[in-house]
């Protein structure tokens, strides 16, 4: 992908920018020459660093590239991030909800608590920024709400399974968003990478009861071996492509951009997206039999 673009310079929100594909999305977003609003949280703590790479690379390549403080499990920590925007800019166009994070051993191991914390963050975190940026975008009659979801809303691996519910959730929070939200001109989309080479596996949060986790110890132990090994062996895929996909549907004018947006090795992607068709048939039967497609967008 190109540094300058021919599309309408828009202003993104972008939250969970420190690293990873949020950072990625913050700066590609910046060097085509849209305005960009990276969301971080405790930036005068564990953040600091990174909120000073990010002025110093808004510096250093002339964009317009600012860090706004955002603690996506804290409402009004994302109406102050949302209003910081909007009085800047004077409009907001695009949301894009990155911030998250990966809970990873078996389900039985986690308590209720840890459940409560995984879904807070992926789940509840894109609530509270787009209930904060929604009657901006309603009072507009244009705009869009991109979730970064992932494969794992639709196909469940061993000892992935809150990560895994909180993206279906996800998933499914971005549907309903579309069909209401399409009469006032705002869309809502997700875009699903598979795993890629960023932090959020680094930083995985393991169970924190060791009597629960003990039974499983030598099957955990044999997967997250089979990972380790399949990233020694395998081509790494490239963060970019995902940063590229969200960039692209950014650019791409209201009422153009798909419900879901692939990006994965080549098998991955052809099965995920026929899930995703299946869905779609799906959908539109229910909806039909139910009497109520008057009230879903055209899929």
């Amino acid at each position: 992908m190109s540094d300058a673009t021919t599309a309408e310079p828009r202003v993104v929100l972008v939250t969970g920018a420190s690293t990873g594909f949020g950072r990625l999305i913050a700066e590609t977003l910046a060097r085509r020459g849209h305005r960009v609003f990276a969301g971080l949280r405790d930036i005068g703590g564990r953040n600091e660093r990174a909120t000073a790479e990010l002025a110093a690379f808004a510096e250093a390549e002339a964009v317009d590239l600012r860090v706004v403080e955002l603690d996506v499990t804290d409402q009004a920590s994302a109406d102050r991030a949302v209003a910081a925007v909007v009085s800047a800019a004077g409009r907001i166009d695009v949301v894009v909800n990155n911030a998250g994070g990966i809970f990873a051993g078996p389900a039985e191991a986690f308590t209720a608590d840890e459940v409560r914390r995984q879904f807070d963050v992926n789940v509840l975190g894109a609530v509270r920024v787009n209930r904060a940026a929604l009657p901006h975008l309603r009072e507009q009659g244009t705009g869009a709400l991109i979730q970064v979801g992932s494969v794992a809303a639709r196909v469940t691996v061993p000892f992935s399974g809150l990560y895994a519910a909180s993206k279906a959730a996800l998933a499914a929070l971005t549907e309903a968003w579309h069909d209401e939200l399409a009469p006032f001109g705002v869309e809502s989309i997700a875009v699903d990478p598979a795993s890629y080479p960023t932090n959020i596996g680094v930083n995985a949060t393991m169970p924190a009861d060791p009597e629960r986790l003990a039974p499983y110890g030598t099957a955990f132990g044999g997967y997250v071996a089979a990972l380790t090994e399949r990233a020694t062996t395998a081509v790494p895929g490239d963060p970019r492509e995902v940063s590229d996909a969200v960039v692209t549907l950014v650019e791409t004018p209201n009422g153009k951009r798909p419900r879901r947006t692939v990006v994965a090795p080549a098998a991955q992607q052809e099965a995920v997206e026929a899930l995703n068709r299946a869905a779609e048939a799906a959908a539109i039967a229910v909806a039909t039999d139910m009497g109520v497609t008057a009230f879903a967008a055209p899929r």
